[in-house]
Formats: structure tokens, C-alpha cells, sequence
């Protein structure tokens, strides 16, 4: 499964709504999309165009097959990040930006049923008011307003820290400061439906805080407040490190865990009923909802793992839509019936496989993840595995752009070609020598790891293909899939190699968090990756207000990860659902919550 965006997304473009479509329906999408993402944002602080919820049809209950179940409220902190908890909160908790397919381009846009507007006043210093909604309240009742704001300002920015398992300090808060940290000062209004932040530095994706489009949404604070006992989050500033900070996140961290509906709280259009956190989780219209209700009263969403069993669920009508990960044989079975609708685009998700650079195998053996690099056969994995659901599909060469986005450029094209004789001249050449078991071993290091992932059968087929060229160049590759490997194991860094996907995005700033050092804010990057030279690369680009210089920055990051060798990346997963040909318009933004994003204006044909 996918892991999320949230503390880790990639951000670093913004406003893409400023160039695009004037278009607002809510059922934008549908279809197959391809072609570049020009996502140019233009002038930092220009008017961003407003959505609203389109009035729809009540089409009553739709059940929906989705690949893992929802696992926490909370998917904002580090330890419980992933992709397939945005499935269901993407219409539950509120996000004052939201992305919207238009014409088969994402853009980002300002949720007019949560947010009256979202003005950038001053650019010196930068200054941003929110304005909420009057009407807008959580589904107990109270209103979403500043406290909201300021809980996700707090457990961003607070200095507060424990220490992790391998001595680091870390925040208390377990969450990314990507943006928020150059947040001075964040004032609320005496009603707190108008917030303001004033910048000490600059921060080009502003759009991205506080939303899914570089985060996840807000929480309720107030249910903070009265399970913590303090009665004025708005009170706690970043700077305290006091009993009142830990116990605010003690809860912050373990309170909105897994289910409860007395605390996972809707803000949107959608509230969460049930979940077995596991194989079925229901939503259904929130009730104190003040917008346009959603089409579907009822939505349930069914885990299924199985690509193929998955799309026999569809064809039985056990289910009406469904999102699993992209297959050959699943995409020409659907596409061949009239009876199903298939959506199918290179999206902002990608498949990589991160050595963990904690260990010493690989920390103090470059040439062993060198030679790694060249023996992945790449090509082999686009052949078998991606081809026949996007044939434009091409190996990916950049950790920080996708192939159809603007800025993109191919730093990767050296290696992952399943070079057999450039693997072994480079384990020759680093003094490694060939056991008569296969397998290279130099001093106390044999060159033999074990790549995890989650059971997926695409990811299962990604691990043999790999094994093949690499076993031939000396190196053996183990398999070791668990059910519990992106939930559990990835984000405790509990792996030798990880094999599994980022959900990005048009916004470059949050996926910081994916590879920053842990000191500086990496609480996205499971793999141990430590390097200063990045960091500081990354942390000037979210700094330019200049697109052009962003692009040339943020490839100058790559460039850095490259040289590194501590991930590498295989190819752009393509976004993939299906549905009856009587329910529309399906598609997909995975930063918006996959096949979900748009749910409230699935309509019956």
C-alpha cells in the first residue's frame, strides 16, 4: 500500500489554480488523463479560485473495494502516516485547500464550503488571513475555527522533544514543520473565525498548510481540550516545554488513534460511522454538514488486496467501485465491457525501493548500493508490470518530479538497466569477492538484504523481477512481505530495504519530510537518511518565491539523493480505478484520498 503524503508529501509548487481551468464542478475527472502538468503557480498571492460542492441526487448506499483498510483518525504525526486512512478522511476532516481534477490536470482551489477566502495581505513580511465560514462547525456541533489552526501550528512547531530509539531528539508531536516553522506569530480573531499568520520567512506552499494538499486536514482541538483538561489550546505556544505541552501531546499523539467516534469528529461532508480498522469502515453524510449534501447517503468501504478478486467484486455488483492497485490483467478485463468505466493516469504516486542507511551494510558501502542500482532491472519491471496499463510508462528518474510534470529531469537513467557486468565491475572494483555460494562478501559484510513490503501481488512480482539481474551480479535479495509492513514496520524503520510508494503531489514543500535529517524535521523518513547537504537544499527551496528557481533547486536536491544512492526509483505508479458504467465521475488524486476525492458528487447515470 501506499504510503501517504501527509508528513511527507511532495509540495512544492503552489497556487497550480492560478493557470488552470475556471471550472468548478465536483465531478471533474473521469476517464483516462495523460499529458504534462503544467502546474506554473504564477504570482505568489494571487487569488486562488473558490469550489463549492455541487447539488446533487441522493443515490443511496455504494460500496467501494480499496486495497488496505482505514487504520487511524490521527494520520498526521510520523508513526501512523498512510495513504489509506486519506481514503475515508478526505471528506471528514476540513481542509481549507482542496485538489480538483479539471480537464485531467490537478488544481488546487480554496473550499469555499469551509473557508470564506484565504488572502495573502502582505509579502513583506508574508502575511495570510483565514477566514472561516460562519456556519462551518463540527459534527458535534461546535465550531471549527482558530483553535484548529493553532493545535496543527503548535504540534509543528513545538520545541518540545523526546528522545527516540536511536538517541536523536525528536519532536514531542511527531509531526512535520515543513512551512509552519516560519510561521511567527498566529493571531486569532476575537469570534477566532478570521486567522492570521505572519511569516518571519518566506514559504512558498502556503496553499498546502493546514490542507491535504500538503498535509492532512485539521483536527477538532476542542476534543483535545476536554480529554487533556486544558482549557485554552490557543494558551500553549511553541516554545513551552512544560507538563501542560506533554500532556497536550500525549493525546495529540495516542488520543486520535485507530476509532472512536466520540473523538474522530467529521468537519466535512462525510462522518465516520464503524471501522474494524482492518476490512470495513462506513461513512455516511454528516448531519451537521451545513454545504451541499454528498450524492452517496451511504459509502462502505471493503478491503481487498487482490487486484483480481477485487474487479470480480465489481462484475458480481458486490461492490460498485473499486481502487486497487494498478494491474494488467484487471485494466483489459474492465476496459474490454461496456458495462465499467476505467480511469487510468500517470499520477503523482511512485514506487522506489530506500535502503535503510542505519544499518551498516549499507551505510558504509556505497559501492554495494552502487552496484544495487545497476543490477535493478527497471526496464523489465515496466515490460511486465506497468506496460499493458500505461503503455507511455517509462522508468522514473527523479525522486522529486514525475515524468509529465514540468521540471522533471532524468538523473536516474545510469542505472537501473540490469547491468549484470556494471554490478559486478563495481563490487570487483570495491574489493568485494565472489563466494562460492554466488554472493559477494567483503570482511564482515555479505552482500545479501532482505527488501519488505506490504502483500501486494504487483510488489510480490516487483521483488522476483529485481532478484533475477541482481542474483546473476552477486548480490542475493530476499523476500520479506508482511501484512503489517506500511502500517507497522515502515514507519518504526523496522526493515533492511522497503519497496513501497510515496503519494505526492503538485506541492514540493512536504516531501521535506520524507528526506530531511530526523534532527531537522524528517518525521517522513523511515530509511535513516542523514544528509545535511539536502536538508539545507530542500529547506532554501520551500524558501524562493521563484518558480523557475524552485525547479532548479529542487532538482539540485535530486541531484544530491542521487549521488547518495540511499533510495531508488522505478516508476510512476499510475492511478487506477474502476467503476459500474452507471456511476460517475470516478477518478483519482491520490493527495485528495485516491478514488474518494470527489465522492460527494457520484451520481447515478
Amino acid at each position: 500500500m501506499r504510503r501517504s503524503k501527509t508528513v511527507s508529501a511532495l509540495a512544492l509548487l503552489t497556487g497550480a489554480a492560478l493557470v488552470l481551468s475556471a471550472c468548478s464542478g465536483g465531478g471533474s475527472g473521469g476517464g483516462e488523463q495523460g499529458g504534462p502538468q503544467d502546474l506554473d503557480p504564477g504570482a505568489i498571492g494571487g487569488q486562488d479560485e473558490l469550489f463549492k460542492r455541487p447539488k446533487v441526487e441522493d443515490i443511496g448506499e455504494i460500496a467501494v473495494a480499496v486495497e488496505e483498510g482505514f487504520h487511524n483518525y490521527n494520520n498526521n504525526i510520523g508513526a501512523t502516516n498512510n495513504f489509506s486512512s486519506t481514503i475515508a478522511l478526505s471528506n471528514v476532516q476540513p481542509s481549507p485547500y482542496l485538489p480538483v481534477l479539471v480537464d485531467g490536470k490537478i488544481v488546487i482551489k480554496i473550499d469555499n464550503d469551509l473557508m470564506e477566502s484565504i488572502k495573502v495581505t502582505s509579502t513583506d513580511p508574508q502575511t495570510i488571513e483565514w477566514k472561516v465560514q460562519k456556519a462551518a462547525v463540527w459534527s458535534d456541533g461546535e465550531a471549527i475555527d482558530c483553535d484548529d489552526f493553532h493545535l496543527k501550528w503548535l504540534a509543528a512547531t513545538s520545541k518540545a522533544t523526546v528522545k527516540g530509539e536511536s538517541g536523536e531528539e525528536a519532536s514531542i508531536f511527531d509531526s512535520s514543520p515543513t512551512g509552519y516553522e516560519d510561521v511567527e506569530k498566529l493571531e486569532c480573531s476575537e469570534d477566532g473565525k478570521t486567522i492570521t499568520t505572519t511569516f518571519k520567512k518566506a514559504f512558498a506552499d502556503y496553499r498546502g498548510m493546514f490542507s491535504q494538499p500538503g498535509s492532512d486536514g485539521l483536527l477538532p482541538a476542542h476534543v483535545l481540550e476536554q480529554k487533556t483538561g486544558v482549557s485554552d489550546i490557543t494558551a500553549v505556544k511553541p516554545d513551552q516545554n512544560d507538563e501542560t505541552v506533554k500532556k497536550v501531546a500525549e493525546f495529540y499523539t495516542t488520543g486520535w488513534l485507530g476509532f472512536d467516534p466520540s473523538v474522530a469528529l467529521s468537519g466535512g461532508p462525510y462522518s465516520i460511522v464503524s471501522s474494524d480498522l482492518k476490512d470495513q469502515t462506513v461513512l455516511e453524510r454528516n448531519p451537521k454538514w451545513w454545504g451541499n449534501p454528498g450524492g452517496p447517503a451511504k459509502v462502505i468501504l471493503k478491503t481487498n488486496t487482490d487486484a483480481q478478486s477485487s474487479a470480480q467484486q465489481l462484475q458480481n455488483k458486490e461492490v460498485q467501485v473499486i481502487a486497487p492497485q494498478a494491474d494488467p490483467a484487471v485494466a483489459q478485463q474492465l476496459r474490454g465491457d461496456s458495462a465499467f468505466e476505467v480511469f487510468a493516469a500517470g499520477g503523482q504516486t511512485y514506487e522506489h525501493v530506500d535502503f535503510n542507511m542505519a544499518l551498516p551494510l549499507f551505510k558504509e558501502n556505497k559501492d554495494l548500493r552502487l552496484a544495487i542500482a545497476q543490477c535493478f532491472d527497471r526496464e523489465a519491471l515496466i515490460e511486465k508490470l506497468v506496460a499493458d496499463v500505461d503503455p507511455n510508462a517509462k522508468p522514473l528518474g527523479s525522486l522529486t518530479f514525475q515524468p509529465n510534470e514540468v521540471g522533471y529531469e532524468d538523473h536516474y537513467g545510469d542505472v537501473g538497466k540490469g547491468d549484470v557486468a556494471a554490478a559486478k565491475k563495481t563490487m570487483d572494483e570495491g574489493g568485494w569477492k565472489l563466494g562460492a555460494d554466488g554472493v559477494y562478501t567483503k570482511g564482515e559484510f555479505r552482500a545479501s538484504f532482505k527488501l519488505g513490503h506490504k502483500i501486494v501481488q504487483r510488489r510480490a512480482d516487483t521483488v522476483r523481477i529485481l532478484q533475477d539481474k541482481c542474483k546473476q551480479a552477486g548480490i542475493e535479495i530476499v523476500a520479506d512481505q508482511a501484512a503489517d509492513f506500511n502500517d507497522k514496520r515502515l514507519p518504526a524503520s523496522e526493515f533492511e530495504s522497503a519497496l513501497f510508494a510515496w503519494v505526492g503531489q503538485p506541492l514540493k514543500a512536504g516531501a521535506y519530510g520524507n528526506y530531511a535529517q530526523k534532527s531537522e524535521g524528517g518525521t517522513g523518513n523511515y530509511n535513516n537518511y542523514d544528509s545535511a547537504p539536502l536538508t539545507e537544499k530542500w529547506k532554501a527551496a520551500n524558501s524562493e518565491l521563484d518558480y523557475q528557481k524552485r525547479i532548479t533547486m529542487m532538482n539540485e536536491a535530486d541531484k544530491i539523493m542521487r549521488d547518495d544512492l540511499h533510495s531508488i526509483p522505478l516508476f510512476q505508479l499510475t492511478d487506477f480505478a474502476a467503476s459500474s458504467a452507471d456511476i460517475g465521475p470516478i477518478s483519482y488524486i491520490g493527495v485528495g484520498g485516491g478514488v474518494t476525492w470527489n465522492l460527494y458528487a457520484w451520481q447515478k447515470k
